[in-house]
């Protein structure tokens, strides 16, 4: 009878493998899909695939091992793959079961310490992640869930970069921006977080003053922004490498076919390490026509610290009379350009 069962899992083709190749087939997936892709659409395929597959071998070993050692990372893993799964098919109930997994997680009596605060973590991160231009109406609970964190899990070493991101949703309300970075700046003993504080304050202390730019452009010419004066003016700062850029960058050329184009002027920078492919992807993307600047220095630029750029993209936004606004402005252009429009007139 064993040997019945035996060669019918066999057949099956499930079963047979131990618990610890059915974790290795798991982490083996990190190293990313493998193949470089073309162009935007070949990238959304490729990683929708990947994350697709992910999932689905993070829940076997659940299903298979549910009371492996491991269980409760599977589940963090897996509340993050329906996340990142729910954002990019637009399917707001696998992120609302994304953000369940880490709740019954951090609750959990069973899992680790520190398996509970990372849970919590990700969820307060999520759930900012999740406003989809709600952030007035939210944030206010978003921050104070940043600031339970520290109650729930006090000393966390988790709790500063929190309030860090928190801040990020914060960009239109600078005194609650500039409080949460000092708390966090407060909290935080490591260097590189201290450094991600130091420059979003000193983004931060160049809101509503003039701003200065001039710069070579990889088509072969000069750009000044002062030359700019009188439309509403976008800063973009992204990369090649960077996929998050290059599907802002896609998103944003097609929102502009519903934005007024001749009051906008458009520049970016690129934090690349060499000019060619730059203009390359450029022309794939139909940007060819925006002044671009590429110094080949990558997070060395000299453009890079004085603006207190630590993630790609950040968009800066100045007004009409060369003024910076807004110090990312990546999910608040629209708004930002309707508001403009209407002070100016």
């Amino acid at each position: 009878m064993r040997l019945i069962v035996f060669l019918f899992l066999a057949a099956a083709g499930f079963a047979l493998a131990s618990p610890d190749e059915d974790w290795n087939a798991v982490v083996a997936l990190d190293a990313g899909p493998g193949s470089k892709p073309k162009n935007i659409e070949e990238a959304r395929a490729l990683a929708k695939k990947h994350l697709h597959r992910q999932e689905r071998l993070v829940s076997e070993f659940l299903k298979k091992n549910p009371s492996d050692p491991r269980s409760h990372e599977a589940r963090m893993r897996l509340a993050s793959l329906l996340a990142a799964i729910g954002k990019m098919d637009s399917r707001q109930f696998q992120v609302d079961e994304s953000m369940r997994l880490l709740q019954a997680l951090e609750k959990d009596p069973s899992a680790p310490r520190e398996v509970r605060a990372e849970a919590g973590f990700r969820r307060v991160s999520l759930l900012m992640q999740s406003l989809q231009g709600q952030e007035n109406e939210r944030r206010r609970d978003i921050v104070a869930a940043a600031r339970n964190f520290q109650n729930r899990h006090p000393g966390d070493r988790r709790a500063p970069r929190l309030l860090v991101e928190v801040a990020t949703i914060c960009d239109n309300n600078p005194p609650l921006k500039r409080e949460l970075l000092d708390e966090a700046r407060r909290l935080s003993s490591e260097p590189t977080l201290n450094r991600r504080i130091a420059d979003d304050l000193q983004r931060l202390e160049l809101l509503d003053k003039p701003f200065a730019l001039e710069f070579s452009t990889v088509q072969g010419g000069r750009f000044n922004i002062a030359a700019c004066r009188g439309r509403i003016v976008l800063l973009v700062f992204w990369s090649t490498e960077s996929l998050p850029s290059l599907l802002w960058i896609e998103d944003f050329r097609r929102a502009l076919a519903k934005l007024p184009a001749d009051k906008l002027a458009i520049a970016t920078i690129s934090l690349d390490e060499k000019p060619a492919p730059v203009r390359e992807v450029m022309e794939g993307l139909g940007i060819s026509q925006w002044p671009t600047a590429c110094d080949g220095q990558g997070w060395q630029s000299p453009f890079v610290r004085p603006y207190g750029i630590n993630a790609l993209p950040t968009i800066l936004l100045l007004d009409q009379k060369g003024t910076l606004r807004a110090i990312n402005a990546r999910n608040s252009y629209e708004s930002w350009i309707r508001k403009l429009l209407i002070e100016r007139n």
